[in-house]
């Protein structure tokens, strides 16, 4: 019985001492937003000024460096725009140029079977008016 009262007495300071733990944590909870946004830039500011900012002279350099790479690439691309866009209106060009010479061959210079009907009408009447 001295036992089972020694282990009740344990629980229950494990329970009230339970209760403690779950009030720290509401108020962990309930922080204040503000406080955390305040804390937030102050941790911004001070990586700022962690950081190592370039010279003008650095600066310079670098954006002369960037214009000429840009105008480097966007040239780089207008001639392959430039030669797609005349390699795509040659192609065009032939295959106008390819239905043209396939209609031209397909038309012959031999009479038609009207035109060498129309002829032996002629001829006969032509030697009947005689």
């Amino acid at each position: 019985m001295a036992e089972e009262k020694k282990t009740s007495k344990k629980s229950d300071s494990k329970a009230k001492s339970g209760k403690k733990s779950d009030k720290k944590s509401d108020k962990k909870s309930k922080k204040n937003p503000f406080k955390s946004i305040a804390g937030f830039f102050k941790s911004v500011r001070s990586e700022g000024k962690k950081v190592n900012w370039p010279g003008a002279k650095e600066v310079l350099k670098n954006t002369v460096t960037v214009i000429i790479v840009i105008a480097i690439v966007s040239a780089v691309i207008y001639v392959i725009d430039l030669g797609l866009t005349s390699g795509m209106k040659g192609l065009k060009n032939y295959s106008v140029k390819l239905k043209e010479t396939t209609t031209a061959s397909e038309t012959t210079t031999e009479p038609t079977s009207d035109e060498v009907l129309s002829e032996s009408t002629v001829e006969e009447s032509n030697e009947s008016a005689e």
